[in-house]
């Protein structure tokens, strides 16, 4: 294999004025080819969203957009990273100028370090929820439907009322035996 090198930039100018130009050009056309290309990353954004706000997936019979993306050869992440961002320009978190201006990572570092309203929902509560089993139905739907009560009950008992809860798990204890 012979392999052959392409100087076809140095010999077709005289002077180095020319030479600069064209070189100027070039960087032009990169820096423009680029912005297009965070355009149409940009498109892809806002078809996402709209697909997954809608649910226009199910028409193709997915039953999940995660099932809808696998048919894509983008990887999971970067949807996902589309998506919020889609949604914090929907938001008016950035504008589409800011994501052009200064690309999809630092866009994404922003959202992170200043944060939307989903990802400020997500930081919000970093304590894993309680899961365990009541003994009646009854008793079930009445802390299903009242959670945030049931939250305030259990926190209340534990941080004002240690007295009255050490009392109810002794008698737990004598019960269990």
């Amino acid at each position: 294999m012979n392999i052959q090198l392409n100087d076809r930039v140095l010999e077709k100018f005289d002077s180095k004025e020319q030479l600069r130009i064209y070189y100027n050009k070039l960087k032009e056309n990169f820096v423009n080819s680029f912005k297009k290309e965070i355009i149409y990353k940009i498109e892809c954004m806002k078809i996402l969203k709209e697909i997954k706000d809608n649910g226009y997936y199910k028409m193709d019979g997915f039953k999940t957009f995660d099932a809808f993306t696998k048919n894509f050869k983008i990887a999971r992440s970067q949807i996902y990273n589309y998506l919020k961002l889609a949604a914090a320009m929907e938001d008016g978190v950035v504008s589409e100028d800011y994501l052009l201006e200064n690309g999809i990572n630092d866009t994404l570092l922003l959202i992170k370090t200043n944060g939307s309203k989903t990802i400020k929902k997500s930081r919000q509560n970093l304590i894993k929820p309680l899961r365990f089993q009541l003994r009646s139905q009854g008793s079930y739907d009445f802390y299903k439907e009242n959670s945030q009560f049931t939250s305030f009950v259990l926190d209340e008992l534990f941080e004002n009322r240690k007295e009255f809860l050490e009392e109810l798990q002794n008698e737990f204890k004598k019960l269990k035996g």
